[in-house]
């Protein structure tokens, strides 16, 4: 009887683990289809898109595993839904939602044409926002109908660029920056050792305001028929910002809800169906495999080692031009800049891989908010220059940043003591005075980066060497100047430059376009996920959120000498 029970024992937990067993697999099976699924949907007839457009837009975004990006809005998928749109005889509208909107002004260009584009096929545009700031409304003044919610503001006030200056802090906690530098326009050390703007850098920053200002203003105004003069008018008495001075200067077409914006389509389309732009774009399949233009999304600042989320690393990034050099069905290539630079010895990696590819295919740059110093160093090989009239670019120079915390250590009781068989044998080690010899050392090294800088940019640009020094010094220009001085060849977007690389390898027949770097996919980061995985995640978290941890991050990553704008320059 005893082993009888004991048998049904076993038996009972045996079949139990199994269930369990089998339950767990069904589990693991259902995350992996999720994982690796991908969504799409049906487009009826006389569809409206939706694009709800609410966080910061950016040019490369991974595949988040724990939805940390889901505040973060892919370009390249926007502007392929409103491009696909365009010539979708089934989508007859698109509603945007600009409640809040974070880009850069070329990303808005580039947008913003699209919507033109769209517009121009005699479709309808719908545009709603809770509040408009400048950015959003450079996008809404494309619409038909732009609906401002009544509780609402629109912000419509100028330009202004904004530094944040650290050199009182510094003195605080007694640590002393040794900066080195080329060029009286370099400003990018400026935060660590002036307390305002120098009056170099304030002109050059002026000029790059008075010529986007006046940029933003002729399309709005063209868009809205209201004259620059009015435009100029309202920002300075602030006369259009609640939402019914807004609709009596012709800013809005309606003060209402988003519900509002709903009857509206309704109106006009009778009973259209809404589609989100992700699910339409996921809803048309690439096709023609055999010709290819990559586009490499270089998107954040340029350090040696790999690449991750807002950084672009050396290693990584000459590997995928290798692959790409190496892939035959690959015709062209566009490279797709946003950085303000970085290190020095990464740029100088990255340029001689760019024109090693230069010389077996043809490589077009494409400039996007931002391509200075080292974002430039990266472009001048290339065959081709392509920018927004709003891009950043230029910042021709070099700079050395160190920290010396002599003061700080010997006030919190940290003493050191040196061996040395030299004078300078500890130079560059945690003790970071400098003596009058390592100083000009320093300089050397500087000289010499910049002379090469010149060099480059010369003969990647066809420019005299004169030239091209009186045009560095560090100082940045817009597009529309670097197209003037020769820095630059065209102006235009992203898919102007995909149409010049595809003119440049003489494609006739269709192609298709792929991205580079490939995200991981879900399933490839939850087989890899570490806890180092999760640090990055949380710190550019709290970088968005707390704008003086953007330097620390910076500064953290920032091996050598540099070549970049430290700093961001926040125009709004």
């Amino acid at each position: 009887m005893t082993i009888k029970r004991f048998i049904k024992q076993v038996f009972t937990i045996a079949v139990g683990f199994l269930i369990s067993l089998l339950s767990l697999s069904l589990i693991v099976i259902f995350i992996f289809l999720r994982l690796t699924s991908t969504a799409s949907t049906k487009v009826e007839n006389n569809s409206v898109v939706l694009f709800d457009i609410r966080g910061r837009v950016v040019e490369w975004m991974p595949i988040s595993l724990f939805g940390s990006n889901e505040r973060m809005i892919n370009f390249k998928v926007v502007l392929k839904a409103i491009d696909q749109a365009t010539h979708d005889r089934r989508i007859s509208a698109i509603h945007l939602d600009l409640s809040d909107l974070d880009a850069g002004w070329a990303v808005l260009e580039e947008i913003r044409e699209a919507l033109l584009a769209f517009k121009q096929q005699g479709k309808t545009i719908i545009a709603y926002a809770d509040s408009y700031t400048q950015k959003s409304y450079y996008l809404a003044s494309t619409a038909d109908e732009i609906i401002l919610n009544p509780s609402g503001l629109l912000a419509f006030n100028g330009f202004s660029a904004t530094i944040h200056f650290y050199t009182k802090l510094f003195e605080h906690i007694s640590v002393k920056p040794i900066i080195f530098r080329v060029g009286a326009y370099k400003s990018a050390v400026e935060p660590f050792c002036l307390t305002k703007m120098s009056q170099e850098s304030k002109k050059q920053t002026k000029a790059y305001l008075d010529a986007s200002y006046e940029h933003f203003l002729t399309k709005v105004g063209k868009a809205r028929g209201i004259t620059v003069s009015a435009l100029k008018e309202h920002a300075l008495n602030l006369s259009a910002v609640l939402p019914s001075d807004a609709l009596c200067a012709g800013f809005i077409t309606k003060v209402g809800y988003a519900t509002d914006a709903k009857k509206l389509l309704k109106e006009k389309l009778k009973s259209p169906d809404l589609v989100g732009y992700k699910p339409y774009v996921a809803s048309e399949s690439s096709s023609n495999l055999n010709h290819k233009i990559a586009v490499v999304v270089a998107e954040g600042q340029i350090i040696e080692r790999s690449s991750s989320l807002g950084y672009v690393g050396a290693h990584d990034f000459v590997k995928t031009l290798k692959a790409i050099q190496q892939n035959s069905s690959i015709k062209s290539v566009v490279l797709r800049i946003n950085s303000p630079g970085g290190s020095v010895i990464a740029s100088d990696i990255m340029w001689n891989a760019i024109k090693e590819l230069t010389s077996v295919k043809p490589v077009v740059a494409s400039m996007s908010n931002v391509a200075a110093s080292g974002g430039y160093y990266i472009a001048a090989p290339c065959n081709y220059i392509l920018a927004q009239p709003t891009t950043i670019t230029g910042s021709i120079g070099i700079f050395g940043l160190l920290f010396d915390p002599a003061e700080l250590m010997n006030k919190i009781g940290i003493n050191s003591d040196v061996v040395k068989t030299a004078p300078s044998a500890d130079f560059l080690s945690p003790r970071l005075s400098c003596s009058q010899q390592e100083s000009k050392f320093m300089y050397k090294i500087l000289q010499a980066g910049y002379d090469d800088f010149l060099r480059k940019v010369s003969s990647g640009r066809g420019l005299s060497l004169a030239c091209v020094e009186a045009l560095a010094g560090g100082r940045i220009y817009t597009g529309s100047a670097a197209q003037n001085n020769g820095l630059v060849d065209e102006l235009g977007g992203l898919q102007a430059a995909i149409a010049k690389a595809a003119d440049l390898a003489q494609l006739t027949q269709k192609y298709t376009i792929c991205y580079f770097p490939r995200p991981k996919t879900k399933l490839e980061q939850l087989l890899s996920y570490t806890t180092n995985n999760l640090q990055i995640q949380l710190l550019d978290s709290l970088v968005q959120a707390y704008p003086i941890l953007h330097h620390y991050q910076v500064l953290s990553k920032s091996y050598g000498l540099q070549a970049m704008l430290p700093y961001r320059l926040h125009i709004e």
